[in-house]
């Protein structure tokens, strides 16, 4: 082979070598044209997803608003891919870093979704506590997220309760002991709002006294609020008419009454038991002037198993309720009252007996919520 003829040929094959190079290169300069052009994600997330080697995985797959949010914040964890498919993208801050938090918490989507939809302003609470079966509260009405440990140390201690009841228990205040903690009302409150709660955890001020107060006709040294006396003087009258005769006995009490009151019997029986059955000052109905105790004409100071069960089963229609009715002392702390009278007018004093709920239950689950 001559020279020339060899120089030909040489230079040939280097042709169709760089021909080949050129031409392959440019095939894959379109693809990735192509490619980019086609997928429904940012070129910024685009680009973390080739950097992280997961383009194909990613872009073969449904769009995720999710993830291309992951990407351009550079915050996705490729151990979560497939839970993050099934996460909703919410426009929060730091959504990014919050759902990458709870899946290193155990949390799943659905879970994630839940959070994220519904308990966004209390996240640094969750994310502070190890992982807790959030659903499990989600149809709990009065659930509050602030209360958390303690429903679940309430819950440990008491294994026979179920959640909702666990739930509503700790919003009373029940896993404390009585007057440990407790809210106090202004004096406006206690005026102008006739369904105010009182108990061992709610607490009047010393100096309140209604503003409304006038005398009962059964006795002018007996008082109550306006409105509740003449209530009190419906419901009395409906009684007679039926044959039930009770006369109030103690309506109306100052701080200082029941200071004199409370500290007589604690020096008779001693404070454990006075808790029992009277209220401290400052912690009573009688305060308020919404509530009476009613005795059966021929009893001192409570009212007969007939008269009871007539004021159960009708006091509500005139606006009052049996306050501290049988067998509800482990939630109102006080043992039975079946003489004690509230007044809460007839539209709540009906919904209350119509629930089968302690006045302390009902106000956690329906009253309490629609005031926040």
């Amino acid at each position: 082979m001559n020279k020339k003829l060899k120089i030909f040929l040489i230079s040939l094959i280097i042709i169709i070598l760089l021909s080949v190079i050129i031409i392959t290169t440019l095939k894959l300069l379109k693809n990735n044209q192509n490619n980019e052009e086609t997928s429904s994600y940012s070129a910024t997330a685009v680009t973390i997803m080739k950097e992280l080697n997961l383009y194909d995985e990613i872009n073969n797959k449904a769009y995720s608003k999710t993830i291309e949010v992951l990407l351009e914040n550079n915050n996705l964890e490729p151990q979560y891919l497939d839970e993050y498919y099934q996460i909703n993208y919410t426009n929060i801050t730091n959504f990014s870093t919050i759902i990458n938090n709870l899946l290193a918490k155990n949390y799943n989507s659905d879970e994630i979704n839940y959070i994220t939809k519904n308990m966004i302003d209390d996240i640094n609470i969750l994310l502070s506590m190890n992982y807790i079966d959030i659903l499990a509260f989600k149809d709990i009405s009065n659930f509050d997220i602030n209360n958390i440990d303690r429903y679940l140390n309430y819950q440990e201690e008491n294994k026979d309760y179920d959640l909702a009841t666990v739930v509503t228990y700790v919003n009373i205040g029940l896993d404390k002991e009585g007057y440990s903690e407790y809210t106090e009302y202004t004096e406006e409150e206690a005026q102008n709002d006739l369904t105010i709660l009182v108990n061992k955890y709610h607490k009047l001020p010393d100096d309140y006294e209604p503003n409304d107060l006038v005398a009962l006709s059964y006795n002018s040294n007996y008082y109550l609020r306006k409105e509740a006396a003449d209530a009190f003087e419906r419901l009395t009258n409906a009684g007679v008419l039926e044959g039930v005769i009770f006369y109030p006995f103690s309506p109306y009490r100052s701080y200082k009454t029941q200071e004199v009151l409370y500290n007589r019997y604690v020096a008779r029986d001693g404070v454990k038991a006075a808790d029992t059955y009277s209220a401290r000052p400052g912690f009573s109905e009688h305060q308020l002037g919404l509530a009476v105790d009613v005795r059966s004409s021929n009893l001192p100071d409570n009212l007969t198993p007939e008269h009871y069960e007539w004021m159960l089963n009708n006091s509500y229609k005139y606006g009052f309720i049996v306050r501290y009715p049988k067998g509800c002392q482990h939630i109102t702390q006080f043992i039975e009252e079946p003489w004690h009278l509230r007044y809460l007018g007839v539209e709540l004093a009906t919904k209350v007996h119509d629930s089968g709920l302690t006045y302390d239950e009902y106000y956690d689950l329906y009253i309490k919520e629609t005031q926040d």
